[in-house]
């Protein structure tokens, strides 16, 4: 057997970084860690989260849903300004439809995942060299149109057959 040559996924410890070049690169990486998740709870929950951030080298980064200053327009009680405020972006899209649409491309990606792991499975069993005694109701577009078309070549060879025949 193969020795392992990478370390695999270690806890770090949480202690201050003293090279200043490792400080900077997973300062990035965690920053960015933290917006997806901030972007996650925004898409899930419909929270709206202002997030910022200074880095060590005294730089700021912010994260906003709808946007920054009408989350903090809201926390600290100000009216907030119409141009920032009301759900939409800059190209004038809902960011609600657009979450919605995320949500609904999310549930899509997970059910092509799921059918990828049943026809590898069915692949793996060996069922499919049987794959036309499969329920038609539980077929979709492709794999019907798979089977039109094998219909279709089967009818020409036992017409040719036929024709050969007599």
């Amino acid at each position: 057997m193969a020795k392992k040559l990478t370390r695999g996924h270690q806890k770090v410890p949480i202690v201050e970084m003293e090279k200043n070049n490792n400080l900077h690169v997973t300062f990035s990486k965690r920053r960015n860690g933290l917006f997806m998740k901030a972007n996650e709870l925004c898409t899930l929950t419909g929270a709206e989260v202002a997030l910022l951030v200074f880095s060590p080298g005294k730089r700021a980064y912010s994260f906003g849903h709808s946007s920054f200053e009408s989350v903090i327009d809201k926390f600290v009680g100000n009216k907030p300004s119409p141009s920032v405020h009301g759900g939409t972006n800059h190209h004038g899209d809902n960011i609600d439809e657009l979450n919605n649409k995320i949500i609904d491309l999310k549930t899509q990606l997970k059910a092509n995942k799921k059918r990828e792991e049943v026809l590898g499975q069915m692949i793996k069993e060996g069922q499919h060299k049987n794959w036309w005694q499969a329920p038609i109701g539980e077929m979709n577009l492709e794999q019907l149109l798979m089977m039109k078309k094998a219909l279709e070549e089967l009818q020409k060879k036992v017409q040719d057959e036929l024709t050969r025949q007599i």
